[in-house]
Formats: C-alpha cells, sequence, structure tokens
C-alpha cells in the first residue's frame, strides 16, 4: 500500500536529474527521427511510461525482498541468456533479443540486474572475506557466466559491463589490489598477445609486480601460466571474431585509413560533434544526421546529434547531468548502513557509468564503437526500462540508506 510514508525520505535531486536526462533524451529522439514519421518516438514514450511504472515497483518493495530474492532472479536471466542463443531473433548471425509480436527485448539487459542483485546479496554476507585468491572463484564465477554468455551472442558492449561490474564491486568490497590486478592482466595478456615482444614485455611487468607483492607460490605460478596462455591464444581470439567485430577494431585504431569504410562511423561522429560548435545548429538542423551521414543515430551515436544541434554547451548539460547522478549515487551508496543496501548503489551507479563512459568514448573515439546505448537517452525498450529500474532501486537504497 502506498502512503505518505512511502515518499518521506525520497530523493528528489536524483528524480530531478534523471527526468532532465530523459527529457534531453526525447527531443534527441524526436530530432533524428522526426523524418521517418512519430513511430519511433512514440515507441520511446511508452517505453519511459512503463520503465517508470515499473521502477516504482523497484522502489516500493522492500529491499530485503531483492536481496532474498536475488539468486532466483539471476537463474532466470541465465536460463533467457541461453534460450535467445537458440531460439532468439536471428538478424545477420546475431542473437540477441526475443521478439513476442511488437515487442523485442534482450535478455542480456535483465542479467545485468541479476548479476547487479546477486553480487550484492553475495558479497554483502559478512562471511565472505577476500582472504586468497581461490576466495574470488565464486563472485567471478557469477560475473562470467552472463560474461561469456553475452559475448556469444555477439554482444561484446554489454559483456564488458559485467566483468567491470566484477572488478568494481570486489575493489568495493576491500579485496586486494594484487588479487584485482591478477584478475584484469588476462585481459591485458590478450592484448598483448598481438605481437610476440609486446607478450613478452608484458610477462616480464606481470612476473615482477607478483614478486614484489609477495604473492604465494602456489598463486604466483597459477596467475603467470593463465596469462601466458590466454596471450598465446591472441589469434584464435582475433580469428573467431565476426568480420565487423574486427573491422570496428581497425577503424577505432586508424580510422583515417578507411574513412569510406572502417572509420566512417568514428569520423562523422567526429564531424557531427565538432560542426555544432559552441551553441550547435539548433533543433531539427543538422546535417550529419539529417543526411543520413551518421548511422545508428538515435540509438549508439544519439551523444553525436546532440553535439550537433546544441553543440557544446548541449554535450556539456548532458554531461553534467550524468556527472550529479553518479555522484549523488555515490554519495547514496557511502552513506548506506546496511552492506546490500551499499553494495548494490555502487554497482548501480558502476554500471551506469560504465554505460555512459563507452558511449561517449565511443562518439569521440576514445573507445572503440562496440555497441552500447546512453542512459536515458538512447532509442530502445530493453536499455531503457532497466535503466529505470536502477533508479528505482537507487531511491531504494537513498530511502533507507539509515537503516541497519
Amino acid at each position: 500500500m502506498i502512503t505518505k510514508k512511502s515518499f518521506r525520505d525520497f530523493d528528489f535531486g536524483i528524480f530531478g536529474i534523471t527526468f532532465s536526462l530523459l527529457a534531453i533524451g526525447l527531443l534527441a529522439v524526436y530530432s533524428t527521427t522526426y523524418l521517418e514519421g512519430h513511430q519511433i518516438f512514440i515507441k520511446q514514450v511508452i517505453w519511459i511510461v512503463l520503465g517508470i511504472l515499473i521502477a516504482g515497483l523497484f522502489y516500493l518493495i522492500p529491499l530485503r525482498f531483492w536481496s532474498g530474492f536475488s539468486g532466483v532472479f539471476y537463474l532466470i536471466s541465465i536460463i533467457l541468456l541461453i534460450l535467445v542463443l537458440f531460439i532468439g531473433n536471428d538478424a545477420h548471425g546475431v542473437r540477441r533479443w526475443f521478439e513476442l509480436g511488437p515487442i523485442r527485448f534482450q535478455p542480456s539487459e535483465i542479467a545485468k540486474l541479476g548479476t547487479l542483485l546477486l553480487l550484492a546479496s553475495f558479497l554483502s554476507n559478512k562471511k565472505f572475506q577476500i582472504t586468497r585468491l581461490r576466495n574470488l572463484t565464486l563472485p567471478l564465477l557469477i560475473v562470467f557466466i552472463p560474461f561469456i554468455l553475452v559475448l556469444l551472442e555477439p554482444d561484446a558492449g554489454t559483456s564488458l559491463i559485467f566483468l567491470f561490474l566484477g572488478i568494481l564491486m570486489l575493489f568495493y568490497k576491500g579485496g586486494p589490489l594484487i588479487y584485482l590486478f591478477i584478475v584484469i592482466s588476462p585481459v591485458l595478456a590478450l592484448v598483448c598477445g598481438a605481437h610476440w615482444i609486446a607478450l613478452l614485455v608484458f610477462m616480464l611487468v606481470v612476473g615482477v609486480v607478483f614478486y614484489f607483492t609477495r604473492l604465494p607460490l602456489n598463486e604466483f605460478i597459477p596467475a603467470i601460466l593463465v596469462n601466458l596462455v590466454v596471450g598465446v591464444m591472441h589469434p584464435i581470439f582475433w580469428s573467431h571474431l565476426k568480420p565487423y567485430q574486427r573491422a570496428r577494431i581497425a577503424g577505432f585504431l586508424f580510422p583515417s585509413q578507411d574513412p569510406q569504410g572502417t572509420g566512417w562511423q568514428i569520423l562523422q561522429s567526429k564531424i557531427a560533434i565538432g560542426s555544432g560548435g559552441l551553441f550547435g545548429k539548433g533543433v531539427l538542423k543538422g546535417t550529419q544526421k539529417g543526411f543520413d551521414f551518421l548511422p545508428e543515430v538515435h540509438t549508439d551515436f544519439v551523444f553525436s546529434a546532440i553535439g550537433e544541434e546544441f553543440g557544446f554547451f548541449g554535450c556539456l548539460l548532458v554531461l553534467v547531468c550524468f556527472f550529479l547522478l553518479i555522484w549523488e549515487g555515490i554519495k547514496i551508496a557511502k552513506t548506506s548502513r546496511a552492506d546490500f543496501n551499499s553494495f548494490l548503489g555502487i554497482g548501480i551507479v558502476g554500471v551506469l557509468g560504465f554505460q555512459i563512459f563507452i558511449n561517449v568514448g565511443m562518439t569521440t573515439g576514445i573507445t572503440p564503437v562496440i555497441g552500447a546505448p546512453l542512459p536515458f537517452i538512447s532509442y530502445g525498450g530493453s536499455s531503457m526500462m532497466v535503466s529505470l529500474i536502477t533508479i528505482g532501486l537507487l531511491l531504494n537504497v537513498a530511502k533507507h540508506r539509515y537503516e541497519y
């Protein structure tokens, strides 16, 4: 039952920032799709309304329920990730969505929520302490299962969120930095595996780090072997990437070498943002998106359209809103007395912050084009609803921050 008490400690700051971003997003989606009619804009409005209603439920239901239900939620999300690989909608060899009539949703978005809840519940258990490297087995397993399944779809952008979430929450738990380095190092080894000299230098650096941090021998040797094996497997990994994935990496590293092909999206995105100047060209007056020079402009590259039509100050406004949202989220997590609430808050901030960094980074050429929507702004049903649900949970954490 909804009472005045339900909204007694309501955080109007988070609420206001979120609705400001939603308003900017609706304006951007309308501006980038109005030439195609109003269907996409109307769908976005519907998704936002549904997302707000569901977020309201996540706000009103006690956090103890979400902690106790986290294992079931996670299991359901993993089952959905497995099913989508077999019966999901096949679009050019990519299986990421279920289609139920006019409704299409990504189980990977639900998996983000399930993983977040289970990790927060597991790490908040006072019996769990990171005293040995083997203690990381279960939390890393929670992360790696959805990571691998989403990577198989394939969806590299979303899969990386799971890795980042795991590392962030283990760090927040107080895990030794050397253990976190051990977790991250195989990814770096895979990158360095592109050239044998780079891999050799990296292995020497890893060995020195492990030696001077006095890593026990029974942890030192397996960690070295894992890095070496992963590094040597670079050619196998590269050969199994989809052609468009290899093209995106090449376009990120050398966009000017193939401006009509692999570097097209990045170059056109930079042109769009740069052409906006300080104040932009005005609503509906963007030329890069208007003449279809910039693909995926209402989804992954919506920030580029904002830069073109609203200029530097428009981009700055969006980034300030995101900064305030993340800052307030961190304060809520840090001041929460219940461990589960605190871990949940920092996890929500981490997921949103990572998506923001990846999206803005790829539109400005800082990161590869790996496909990550801009929270609350990009068009998309599943991502919009899950982003709003996380805000509902964050508001719930804020309401109970002083309770044990």
